[in-house]
């Protein structure tokens, strides 16, 4: 289940349950060009939940221009 924070620290994430404060989620996935799914674990107390993530334009990673710029071939002719 995907829940939406409106209390967010500068970096990471608190618990859901506990108020701790999570540093990095256990796996993130791109769902499409404009959304990050990530899981989140407490070790505090074993609560696990999901939040996703709308990109902006500028973080957006799904037009040919910025792929290229950030990610170069690594094909060699």
């Amino acid at each position: 289940m995907a829940i939406q924070s409106n209390r967010r620290p500068i970096f990471g994430m608190h618990c859901t349950q506990c108020g701790d404060l999570l540093i990095a989620p256990e796996w993130s996935e791109y769902e499409d060009g404009q959304h990050v799914l990530h899981l989140w674990s407490c070790t505090n107390c074993g609560c696990q939940f999901e939040t996703r993530t709308l990109l902006t334009i500028a973080e957006s990673i799904n037009d040919a221009m910025t792929i290229e710029a950030f990610l170069p071939s690594l094909l060699v002719g």
